[in-house]
């Protein structure tokens, strides 16, 4: 792997958008934001979905004095809605509460995202699940977008308008991620999902329980099993993100997990 040299004039800001809910979108934010961080980039993920956020929770912060829903008030800076992850990733959570909702609009996190352009070298936005004013706000805010997917046709079929939304927007789309994977004879193949969208898949994940498991303990996959071929994909999808050569371990388990779980 390649030492990461950027830009620091240059901060990327990256939607990453589903226009469907259960594709496992911010279980893909979390897990490429760590790894980014891991790969020695100053990261920070953003939760934009103000009406049902989980970022907090799968990155084990679920309660915190100010919120991104503070900073779309009026009544916070960025700075101060920014926590830092003990892995060195910096987080932007959305607010939890009923009362978070009221008087909040994502109308104008376009100029809240301006306020983190300079330092950090991305930005990556956890978008609401669905097409509606959330996820469309997020996605024209960004630069860029990171599609997922789950290999089935209502799932493609609704990343399909998240493509033409950002297409609209003239958000460049980085490419597609198609998460929860089975195997199963009925799931569309990858041909078939770049043929539909008309962009490139970037890296098929498996279904995994060791993802449940991750969530269940409040940590990314990437932390919490890293040598597992699932974390592996994770990586590969953050080093495409970033441009860097990565080789990652595709075996259904890596040689270390393999070597573990003999050991146990």
């Amino acid at each position: 792997m390649q030492d990461f040299k950027f830009n620091d004039t240059m901060t990327r800001l990256i939607c990453v958008s589903s226009g469907k809910g259960g594709t496992g979108k911010t279980t893909v934010t979390s897990n490429i934001g760590a790894a980014l961080t891991q790969f020695g980039t100053d990261t920070i993920v953003l939760d934009a979905n103000l009406t049902n956020p989980n970022l907090g929770f799968h990155l084990g912060i679920p309660l915190y004095p100010n919120t991104l829903h503070d900073v779309l008030k009026g009544e916070a800076h960025i700075t101060e809605a920014m926590y830092i992850h003990n892995s060195g990733l910096r987080v932007v959570p959305a607010g939890l509460s009923i009362e978070d909702l009221v008087d909040t609009s994502p109308d104008n996190l376009s100029d809240v995202l301006l306020d983190t352009v300079g330092e950090p070298d991305f930005v990556l936005v956890d978008s609401a699940a669905g097409l509606g004013n959330e996820s469309i706000n997020a996605i024209e805010a960004s630069d860029e977008v990171l599609v997922v997917t789950n290999p089935n046709l209502p799932a493609v079929t609704d990343a399909l308008k998240t493509v033409n939304i950002a297409e609209e927007a003239g958000t460049d789309v980085l490419g597609v991620v198609v998460n929860r994977k089975t195997g199963h004879e009925s799931e569309l193949g990858e041909d078939e999902i770049e043929s539909m969208l008309g962009h490139d898949v970037i890296m098929e994940v498996p279904e995994h329980e060791k993802v449940q498991e991750a969530l269940a303990v409040k940590k990314p996959m990437v932390h919490h099993e890293p040598d597992h071929h699932v974390s592996e994909r994770f990586k590969a999808v953050a080093a495409e993100v970033a441009g860097m050569e990565y080789e990652p371990d595709l075996e259904e388990d890596g040689f270390i997990t393999r070597l573990v779980d003999k050991l146990r």
